[in-house]
């Protein structure tokens, strides 16, 4: 390899190889990139070979919204790896071969959108597996419990059903077997029921995506039967057509409810960062059916809002952001 690397860029890289993937001897690596995370990837697949003699870097056409499945022949690598990295910059998370390959086993580590700058940034320098406790104790009680109510000082006021619904531990680190991690993201998140959320949402923080990023001001929706409808602010109309674009009212749809857990992120635009930070919460709009939902379609958006107050059943878990014991 001859890309001159900092010494701290190839530590930061270890850390997503070994703490965040769990990377051990005889295992079988898979890394997926485009044209525009290329370098990247080459920069773990050379670091993994001091490790490993089972390391495949494959690099394919950029893809044109989050959940785009990759194609088959990607897919079946991703089946019969021990460790993928999706560094696409859309997101895989949320496709079929994702789910089919941790279902079989595979750890994932999904960073869509990754660059240098999110390589070096100090929200990588969590340490994720002591993440582990506080996000099993939010997944055990979302598992338990049947409704979830946000509320901010903005204006945000929104009820979710989460009866029978499983939460997703995603500290940031691959714990086990089929286990999924977006470091510098660390959160729990849920599948609310579809059709059952109802409220308004006032988005604060960022929607990480080209078109829109960080807000300099509000975005306000309502929600209706699971549905976002009613959309006004400064960025609506590039949100609507986002929205609107295949015209599937199902891109409307409330698929996720999410808790940032990192304590070194903050909000920059990007989604992985913001997703994570703690004392945010995100909702996904759109795919939910590869974190336990039955909402299917190839489009996924994360809207992230500072300062919730969080009360699930009827224990609150966070106040104006600030996480409560529990």
């Amino acid at each position: 390899m001859k890309l001159k690397i900092q010494q701290d860029t190839i530590e930061a890289c270890k850390k997503i190889l070994y703490h965040c993937g769990n990377l051990e001897k005889g295992e079988n690596l898979l890394i997926v990139t485009d044209v525009s995370t290329k370098d990247i990837g080459e920069l773990l697949h050379h670091i993994s070979l001091e490790k490993i003699d089972n390391s495949s870097h494959e690099t394919i056409s950029k893809f044109k919204i989050h959940g785009q499945e990759p194609p088959h022949h990607i897919n079946q690598m991703m089946y019969e790896s021990d460790l993928i990295i999706g560094l696409t910059s859309m997101s895989m998370a949320h496709t079929q071969a994702r789910f089919k390959a941790t279902n079989n086993g595979s750890r994932y580590l999904s960073l869509p959108d990754y660059s240098w700058e999110i390589v070096k940034d100090t929200s990588l320098k969590a340490n994720f597996r002591e993440l582990w406790d506080i996000s099993e104790r939010i997944g055990k009680l979302l598992d338990s419990s049947d409704t979830v109510r946000v509320t901010t000082k903005l204006g945000t006021d929104i009820k979710l059903s989460i009866s029978d619904r499983q939460a997703n531990r995603a500290p940031g680190w691959c714990f086990g077997p089929g286990t999924i991690a977006s470091p510098p993201d660390a959160e729990v998140n849920i599948a609310p029921v579809e059709e059952l959320s109802s409220g308004t949402m006032v988005v604060d923080g960022s929607i990480p995506c080209n078109e829109i990023g960080l807000l300099s001001e509000p975005i306000f929706m309502n929600i209706e039967q699971g549905l976002v409808t009613n959309i006004s602010g400064l960025c609506s109309e590039k949100l609507i057509k986002l929205f609107d674009k295949d015209n599937n009212i199902n891109y409307r749809m409330i698929g996720e409810f999410g808790i940032g857990l990192n304590p070194k992120a903050e909000l920059c635009g990007l989604m992985l960062p913001d997703e994570g930070c703690l004392g945010t919460i995100h909702f996904g709009i759109g795919s939910n059916g590869t974190i336990g939902g039955k909402n299917n379609v190839p489009f996924h958006l994360d809207h992230i809002i500072k300062d919730p107050t969080i009360v699930i059943d009827n224990l609150m878990i966070m106040d104006k952001g600030e996480m409560l014991k529990f």
